[in-house]
């Protein structure tokens, strides 16, 4: 089956309707579905940053207090910067009171810590970190695994220190790795992500873990830097051990401090995945709609029109026998549209069988008039036999038998117009080959033999054409056979007749043979007359006359009929 048939078919075009009908309503559940999940998506996302931040939540308070605590510290400590020893004293004084800063220290722009809580005087001149500091002073927080005046891991926080618009240096605290300790938040395997880090800006971590494969947790640099640079997040990527992790990035000083925490994916992908079943459900939906339509217009609907279909395609082709009525199940509709059809055949039935009989009765009699018809001719050939044997006279035997003739021509003609089945079209070839017959066994008992070729088609005439066209053959074969002539010494006299349909044409040909060519026109008499006078009456082109080709010297009459009722029965269906 093809497209083009399928598309137009009324299931087909009722699903697509239906479609139609459909598509705003799933496109907006699709889209209320798509809102609902990146809703849920953000709120899934929103609540793994706020664990995140959570697990961090006492150092990110530390770190806090110590930025806050510089801020306060940087302007007296500058008013102290002329008196070393009072400077390191204060500071000294400052790291005694607090419990958890290990170190505190102020470095010039020079490069010097000589203002400092513990230990000697460091330069920092000759630091690269340092210079980069200087060229782009901002407060910042670092982790140095092994503190350069304490020896241990500590986290500094170093802040500018400026007077007007001129910087003087940057004061350093250091908060040690026992007190990030003290003050971590216990993780909840569950609801915390698998290791937190506190990072800087430069991708940096602060704080180090007991855990032996903490740095596999972390992404590579740089998809770190690419995370920070997003400030706040959920992102999946590849880890430094190689497995795939979700990272979450959030904020916690503005371009300076941030927590990351590494996750599980796998058990935490649920909470970002998309359920493409919910969005597959409105397909389903319309799915199971199209296949409820086309089975309700299948079942109540097709499978009926179907049955009255194959029933009209029957009594079309000529199967009379009376409709299968539909089931009560069927429609109303339906049942009244195969109620009417069903009457409407019995009515065709009726008015056939009506005209079946009336024409049945009218060809009887019709074949009765040709049945009759032939007898009168056969009488009046007997009568005229009758009087030739009483006639002595040549010229008067000569008339009354060329007038037997054609009255036994004309009794051919009615003899099988009366055998025929059917009167209104018929094959015109079966009259020529009777009269030909008969002609030619009357011939042959009266002269020497003649050598007949003949070349008939089938070719439908009407009965208003049968018999003019019958009785100029008669005649035409009956001049053809009577002055018949042998084209050479010791051979016989030659006939050709031919009857062909050519381009909605019938053409009738006649021809025999002579010995030469002669002088003048040869001259039928009456015969030709009656040949001129049947080919008007059919509107036909007639024409005869001595011809001369590669056959020899002849004479040959042609007759074309044109194509009014011709070969309106196919030729097979007649032969």
């Amino acid at each position: 089956m093809t497209l083009p048939e399928i598309s137009n078919r009324l299931a087909t075009r009722l699903a697509i309707l239906l479609t139609l009908a459909l598509a705003p309503l799933g496109s907006i559940a699709i889209y209320s579905e798509l809102e609902t999940w990146q809703a849920r998506k953000a709120a899934s996302e929103s609540r793994l940053i706020t664990r995140t931040v959570e697990t961090v939540t006492g150092q990110r308070a530390l770190l806090e207090s110590a930025m806050l605590a510089s801020d306060t510290l940087s302007q007296l400590v500058v008013d102290r910067l002329e008196n070393t020893a009072a400077c390191s004293a204060f500071l000294a004084n400052f790291i005694a009171d607090s419990a958890f800063y290990a170190f505190a220290g102020f470095i010039g722009v020079d490069g010097l810590m000589t203002c400092i809580s513990e230990g000697e005087p460091v330069d920092f001149s000759a630091s690269p970190t340092f210079a980069e500091s200087v060229q782009n002073p901002r407060a910042s927080f670092s982790f140095q695994p092994s503190g350069a005046i304490t020896g241990r891991p500590v986290v500094l926080i170093n802040r500018p220190v400026f007077e007007e618009d001129t910087l003087l240096g940057f004061l350093s605290i250091s908060i040690s790795r026992r007190s990030f300790d003290m003050i971590a938040t216990a993780p909840d395997n569950e609801n915390s992500p698998r290791i937190s880090y506190l990072v800087n800006n430069r991708g940096q971590t602060l704080t180090s873990s007991d855990t032996p494969d903490a740095d596999d947790f972390l992404p590579e640099p740089e998809m770190l830097e690419r995370i920070i640079n997003q400030r706040e997040g959920v992102f999946t990527a590849p880890s430094y051990g190689g497995d795939k992790r979700l990272f979450t990035i959030a904020e916690l000083m503005p371009g300076q401090l941030y927590v990351l925490g590494s996750w599980n994916a796998a058990q935490s992908s649920n909470l970002r995945e998309f359920n493409y079943w919910r969005v597959g459900f409105p397909l389903l939906m319309w799915l199971a709609s199209v296949a409820v339509v086309m089975f309700a217009v299948h079942y109540m609907v097709v499978r009926h029109l179907r049955q009255i279909n194959r029933q009209l395609r029957r009594f079309a082709l000529g199967n009379r026998a009376e409709f299968q009525r539909l089931p009560e199940e069927a429609p109303t509709e339906l049942r009244e549209i195969d109620s009417t059809f069903t009457k409407m055949a019995r009515l065709i039935r009726r008015d056939e069988d009506e005209r079946e009989d009336a024409l049945r009765e009218k060809t009887v009699l019709l074949k009765e008039v040709h049945h009759r018809v032939k007898n009168n001719l056969q009488l009046i050939g007997s009568i005229l036999n009758l009087q030739l044997r009483r006639v002595t006279d040549t010229e008067a035997r000569c008339i009354l038998q060329g007038v037997q003739a054609r009255v036994r021509s004309l009794a051919s003609i009615h003899r099988k117009l009366y055998e025929q089945d059917r009167l209104s079209y018929t094959n015109a070839t079966d009259f020529l080959e009777t009269i030909l017959r008969e002609t030619l066994a009357l011939a042959r008992s009266e002269q020497a033999e003649i050598d007949v070729k003949t070349e008939f088609e089938p070719v439908i005439l009407p009965p208003d054409k049968i018999i003019p066209t019958a009785l100029l053959f008669a005649e035409a074969l009956t001049n053809a056979l009577k002055h018949a002539q042998a084209p050479q010494p010791d051979t016989p006299p030659r006939l050709t007749i031919s009857f062909r349909a050519r381009d909605g044409y019938a053409d009738l040909q006649v021809r025999n043979s002579l010995a030469d060519a002669g002088t003048g026109s040869v001259a039928y008499g009456l015969g030709q007359e009656l040949m001129t006078a049947f080919a008007l009456q059919m509107h036909a082109e007639f024409e005869s006359g001595r011809v001369q080709d590669d056959q020899g010297h002849g004479w040959e009459l042609r007759l074309r009929l044109g194509d009014s009722g011709l070969n309106d029965t196919a030729p097979h269906a007649q032969a």
